[in-house]
């Protein structure tokens, strides 16, 4: 029987270890990574950790429950660690020397790596070609593109060799001969028209005047009040004047109406574009009654009165006489305050 020989195995082909290239070229073998912690060794550790900790609880705990039983000799022994505890700080590095001996090791690695660089061969470099010549220089646009018929040239010689000189500028269009006529009018600030005095009269005087032609809104305040006041000495209120200043309390004309009833108004001269508020009605309200004990109270404007006004005036019983009203009442073809027909409001 033949005995088969068993072909021999290649030796396998020890695989080279890739290197790392260092500053200066020169190479060296890579390291090989440590290998993980696994889960088990971490484990461990957090165990032993724990037990560290609370074996120096425990020892803590006793030393203190010693040092409360035997608080003399617990003296002494911290007297005595003391000195101890002073070398051993002493004897520890500081963190200045850590620092220098930190920059004494970066200096000595940039060394090495300095000397390991100069040591190292010089990497070719290529180097560039020789310029060209000026014969050799590409030509110039100006040369390769030689002006057309529609670009201008410059006849006139360079004086200096790099400027060239400018054209002369164009004469301006002339200007038109005929005059400048706007398409809008300017329009001419007129001076506003200064408003007429207000007229100032007596009561004596009004006495005398036609008060169906007067106009009220011309009159001064006091005028109008003593126009108020004529009109109900005109209606058969033989008593009436006037009582109006700085101490008023809202009360302008006093008078007594003809079927004897106590008269109390307020006269209040505005301007078409000014009404009597309720607040002046308030105003008004709040001494009427109680002060000048009215038993008709009136207010008389020349202008109107706000919707807000009338209704207070309308709870309260106060009659209200616009600049209308006030114009009927002295043309004799609207009724007086006091007189039949009279409205609240």
């Amino acid at each position: 029987m033949i005995d088969e020989v068993a072909p021999a195995r290649e030796p396998l082909a020890e695989e080279p270890i890739p290197a790392r290239v260092v500053r200066g070229g020169a190479r060296r073998p890579r390291r090989m990574r440590r290998a993980r912690p696994t889960v088990r060794s971490g484990s461990l550790a957090v165990v032993l950790a724990a037990a560290i900790l609370t074996g120096l609880a425990l020892a803590f705990q006793g030393f203190a429950r010693w040092a409360g039983e035997h608080p003399g000799w617990a003296v002494l022994l911290g007297l005595a660690a003391v000195p101890v505890l002073y070398a051993l700080l002493r004897g520890m590095p500081h963190a200045r020397d850590l620092r220098r001996a930190a920059r004494a090791g970066m200096a000595e690695a940039e060394a090495d790596a300095l000397a390991a660089t100069r040591t190292a061969p010089p990497v070719p470099v290529d180097e560039p070609a020789d310029p060209p010549t000026r014969t050799q220089q590409p030509p110039l646009l100006a040369d390769a593109f030689p002006p057309g018929p529609e670009e201008p040239t410059l006849a006139a010689p360079f004086h200096d060799g790099r400027t060239a000189p400018l054209p002369e500028p164009e004469a301006p269009a002339p200007y038109a001969t005929e005059p400048y006529a706007p398409d809008w009018e300017p329009e001419l600030e007129l001076e506003p028209e200064p408003e007429a005095e207000a007229v100032a009269l007596t009561a004596a005087e009004l006495d005398g005047v036609d008060l169906a032609t007067l106009d009220f809104a011309a009159l001064d305040p006091d005028t109008f009040e003593e126009a108020v006041a004529a009109l109900c000495r005109r209606d058969g209120c033989a008593d009436a004047e006037t009582v109006g200043g700085a101490g008023d309390l809202g009360a302008d004309v006093l008078a007594t109406a003809p079927d004897g009833r106590r008269v109390v108004i307020q006269c209040k001269r505005y301007g078409p574009e000014n009404k009597v508020g309720s607040q002046d009605l308030q105003r008004f309200g709040g001494t009427c009654w109680s002060v000048h004990g009215a038993q008709l109270a009136v207010l008389v404007t020349t202008s109107e009165f706000t919707a807000p006004a009338e209704e207070y005036a309308d709870s309260c019983g106060i009659r209200c006489i616009n600049g209308t009203e006030l114009t009927a009442w002295a043309e004799g073809t609207g009724p007086a305050p006091w007189g039949p027909g009279a409205t609240l409001g």
